[in-house]
């Protein structure tokens, strides 16, 4: 199961007026464009749903939500709990709420992940930070973001005995984590785009992101990384080839196929 819980930050924002934007031009490869929008994709990790939703717009400042379900059909969930043995599930949320100031390209954003730990159960990360934009040229752009926030889970004490590095008795957050992030776009042309990111997570305090859960850690992994290519056939519509992966070693990479439409 892909333990790809952090990180992705806010850099793709929702419309909020629907009929104000079908007479205009979208440009669906910039991921900080403004408009609603829903989404699916499936491949080797199962199947994902995308929505967006503008709250408020401005002539500078655009606010929205994003919410994502990855693995819907719980595909794969294959994992089982060794404390409860239960089956693990292989499905994950995300909810993403973002501003961004669309004159000079600042944003921040929050951004919370629920997903089930394969060992201390439920699991929710929330991060928040800000993002900028910076163009390299007419065609290359890049978005770094900084994410700081912590991971709450389940308690297990019931499972160990006390002062056991394993146990999360006592921890409603385990850790405190910070992202380093980076998005770059290229624009083949006007329809046909690559879209990449990078994202590194570890603790700053608390339970170690990536260490072992032996050694008292969460066993997550650090690096987490992705490229989407894309095709917009019409000013509304686009179909994208998606490959995803990380430096997990419970996690293989995976490929999938999308379509979204912009309302």
């Amino acid at each position: 199961m892909k333990k790809t819980i952090m990180t992705l930050a806010v850099l793709t924002f929702m419309s909020p007026a629907m009929a104000a934007e079908t007479s205009a031009e979208l440009d669906m490869s910039d991921p900080t464009d403004v408009y609603t929008t829903l989404g699916l994709a499936y491949g080797t990790a199962g199947l994902d749903f995308k929505g967006m939703l503008m709250l408020s717009s401005t002539e500078t400042q655009k606010t929205g939500v994003i919410f994502e379900a990855k693995n819907m059909l719980n595909e794969d969930a294959d994992a089982i709990n060794p404390l409860t043995r239960d089956e693990v599930s292989a499905r994950s949320y995300r909810l993403r709420w973002g501003t961004i100031n669309t004159e000079n390209g600042l944003g921040w954003s929050i951004d919370a992940v629920n997903a089930e730990h394969p060992f201390f159960g439920n699991m929710t990360v929330v991060q928040t930070g800000p993002n900028m934009t910076i163009p390299v040229g007419d065609s290359f752009y890049i978005w770094p973001i900084v994410y700081v926030g912590g991971v709450l889970v389940e308690n297990n004490s019931e499972h160990f005995p006390m002062d056991n590095s394993m146990s999360s008795e006592g921890i409603d957050i385990a850790s405190a984590v910070i992202t380093g992030m980076v998005y770059a776009r290229y624009t083949i042309t006007d329809q046909l785009w690559a879209l990449g990111s990078y994202s590194y997570t570890t603790d700053i305090q608390g339970k170690s992101w990536s260490d072992n859960i032996a050694d008292g850690g969460l066993q997550m992994a650090n690096a987490k990384y992705d490229l989407t290519l894309g095709y917009q056939f019409t000013d509304r519509q686009n179909v994208t080839l998606i490959y995803r992966g990380d430096d997990g070693d419970s996690s293989d990479d995976s490929f999938a196929v999308g379509y979204n439409y912009a309302f």
